[in-house]
């Protein structure tokens, strides 16, 4: 490949597209945390319907802050990103077809369906883990709607933007040069592959200024291959996030939308962020590996309840294929009586 062709590449722009949302989440995340601390400090937000998110940037450090703005990046940049890569293609059409989305008209009750499944076993899950004792309730200062609107608002933002990007962009752009069963595979490899891209619990930052969010993802570059040395919690997470792909991609290929999967991956993000705050592990975790993790999206525990997650989407797919056969051949057996007994009418006449 020459260089020429390099950069008209979709690679080239895919990769564009990364960097360039790490970069502006990079700007953006100091601006974010100085904003967020001097609307606390002026008391914009407080007595009013948004109290609880007062209370939540009052507390937050400066990682959720740069979390929040690489998630604002991402939503800056994906939809240039995508008219970048459809253009200059011929029949070039919609975003959507670029996708190659299908029209959904079901797209609600499968995001809302998805939700509430996904939001509902991680819940369960938790739950769970705290009769067991794994898990002991935390004293948090936060009330439980600031919980759980914070864990709203972060699940629809990462599930809509991580669907578009994965199930989305990187899915219509390998499809071109990978059949789909490997298609399938690679982009949930990738997907999970991505998500060790973090920092780690206890990095913080003294004083924030204009350079932090760069050394932040610095700390991040240098934290991800650190991970690398814990076999197990890195199995154990990966094969996790790998399932999750799995299902997330299932749910594209039988709905050829993404409405579905973004109801999924938000139930699930919802259920972390909400039960995060709230529980506290209280078991070794090398003693309980690989069976359970330091959160709910590690180990085989959580494997299983995504691959049951998994099942169900496949059983749910299953009855709703016989439903509309029978309805199907129900209208054939209609139409046919219809036109048997227009028949004999005109024998009769």
């Amino acid at each position: 490949m020459s260089r020429g062709t390099f950069f008209q590449s979709d690679a080239f722009k895919i990769l564009v597209f990364t960097v360039g949302t790490v970069v502006l989440g990079a700007v953006l995340a100091p601006f974010l945390y100085q904003g967020g601390k001097y609307v606390v400090a002026q008391g914009w937000l407080e007595g009013t319907l948004f109290d609880g998110i007062n209370g939540s940037m009052d507390r937050a450090k400066f990682s959720r802050y740069f979390n929040r703005a690489i998630l604002l990046g991402g939503f800056i940049m994906i939809f240039p990103a995508v008219r970048w890569l459809n253009a200059g293609k011929k029949g070039r059409g919609s975003v959507k077809e670029f996708l190659k989305l299908e029209p959904n008209p079901a797209w609600w009750r499968h995001l809302i369906t998805g939700f509430l499944v996904g939001g509902a076993s991680l819940i369960l899950l938790g739950w769970g883990y705290v009769a067991q004792g794994w898990y002991l309730m935390n004293d948090t200062d936060a009330s439980l709607y600031e919980i759980l609107l914070e864990a709203l608002g972060t699940g629809i933002a990462v599930g809509l933007l991580e669907e578009l990007v994965f199930r989305g962009a990187l899915y219509a752009v390998l499809s071109k040069i990978l059949r789909p069963k490997p298609l399938f595979f690679v982009v949930a490899a990738l997907f999970a592959l991505l998500h060790f891209f973090n920092p780690p619990h206890s990095l913080s930052v003294d004083v924030v200024h204009g350079g932090s969010g760069f050394w932040f993802v610095g700390r991040i570059f240098q934290h991800f291959f650190s991970q690398f040395g814990d076999f197990y919690f890195l199995l154990s997470e990966f094969a996790v996030l790998f399932a999750i792909g799995l299902v997330l991609g299932y749910t594209r290929e039988k709905t050829g939308s993404l409405w579905l999967g973004i109801g999924l991956h938000a139930g699930w993000v919802f259920g972390v962020k909400t039960l995060s705050p709230l529980t506290t592990r209280a078991f070794d975790r090398d003693a309980m590996m690989p069976w359970l993790g330091d959160t709910l999206r590690v180990g085989a525990v959580s494997f299983f309840v995504v691959a049951f997650t998994g099942l169900a989407m496949w059983l749910w797919f299953r009855q709703s294929n016989r439903r509309m056969e029978q309805e199907s051949e129900q209208e054939e057996q209609e139409e046919q009586e219809e036109q048997e007994e227009q028949e004999e009418q005109e024998e009769q006449g």
